[in-house]
């Protein structure tokens, strides 16, 4: 899976660095957490619960 993009430009700062990310740009790590929190990248859909498995009906 590849990662997410940037649906917007920002910047970011880390470690005492600004880096432009531009819109379409794949973001990782702390740029995709801080994108996603803010609205520049779309946020993961969350899980949906799996279906107990029902047992077969027995045989009459």
């Amino acid at each position: 899976m590849s990662n997410p993009k940037a649906t917007k430009a920002f910047t970011f700062r880390e470690g005492g660095k600004v880096k432009l990310y531009k819109k379409g740009a794949e973001l990782s790590g702390a740029a995709l957490a801080h994108a996603q929190a803010e609205g520049f990248a779309p946020k993961p859909e969350p899980e949906k619960p799996k279906a107990e498995a029902k047992p077969a009906a027995e045989p009459k």
